[in-house]
């Protein structure tokens, strides 16, 4: 490979994380361990959320955090080609929603984009990130 092909590679994931950033959005690798599909009714109308729970595989520690995608048009476009079950091992991009009700903050990590992996192993998904010491 040489440098100017080095060079446009490097620029390019350069590029994706500025705008990642300029977007707010974070990304994690994990784990489904569950998946929850709740119904909410209210005086505005009935609602549907999805919770996927994941275990994050890029890091020596058990990080275990639930995620939010609300409303049945969001569900439907990351689960068009295929639904979300536990064992599945997943891409997420996200971006974090805070919600103040009477002095109290609340905090939701909403799903942007959610790519699921096929056939992954946790040594796989792990040995990306392996730290150089």
């Amino acid at each position: 490979m040489n440098i100017k092909s080095l060079a446009k590679m490097k620029l390019k994931h350069l590029n994706e994380v500025i705008i990642n950033k300029i977007k707010n959005m974070y990304q994690i690798k994990g784990k489904i361990t569950e998946v929850q599909d709740q119904q909410i009714n209210t005086d505005k109308g009935d609602f549907v959320k999805k919770l996927i729970t994941i275990e994050e595989t890029t890091t020596d520690f058990r990080n275990i955090m639930q995620f939010e995608l609300f409303g049945q048009t969001s569900i439907n476009v990351i689960e068009h080609s295929k639904k979300l079950s536990a064992g599945q091992y997943v891409d997420i991009d996200f971006y974090i929603k805070c919600r103040e009700y009477k002095g109290k903050f609340y905090n939701t990590l909403m799903i942007k984009d959610c790519r699921i992996r096929e056939q992954e192993s946790i040594e796989s998904i792990t040995n990306e990130h392996n730290a150089p010491f």
